[in-house]
């Protein structure tokens, strides 16, 4: 690998993880177990603790979904260095 790709690695591997805390912090906030936000957005439990976990990665649809049900959706905006 070289160092551009490198740091595109890093980069993405950051932006994942500040999702991972945002998705968990966005269930603890809403004062959700995972079988709740689960039940409440009609979709599996598993896929709620592999979406945490980061043993999975959601689709854009599956995230529609699952935010929607509580009135929340994604955003577009600019990296922050």
């Amino acid at each position: 690998m070289n160092k551009k790709d490198i740091e595109e690695y890093v980069m993405i591997n950051k932006l994942n993880q500040e999702f991972l805390f945002d998705f968990v912090t966005l269930r603890h906030k809403l004062g959700l177990s995972q079988e709740e936000m689960a039940q409440k957005s009609n979709v599996l439990r598993d896929k709620i603790t592999k979406i945490e976990t980061g043993r999975y990665s959601p689709t854009i649809t599956s995230l529609f979904k699952i935010l929607g049900a509580f009135g929340y959706t994604l955003k577009i905006e600019k990296i922050k260095k």
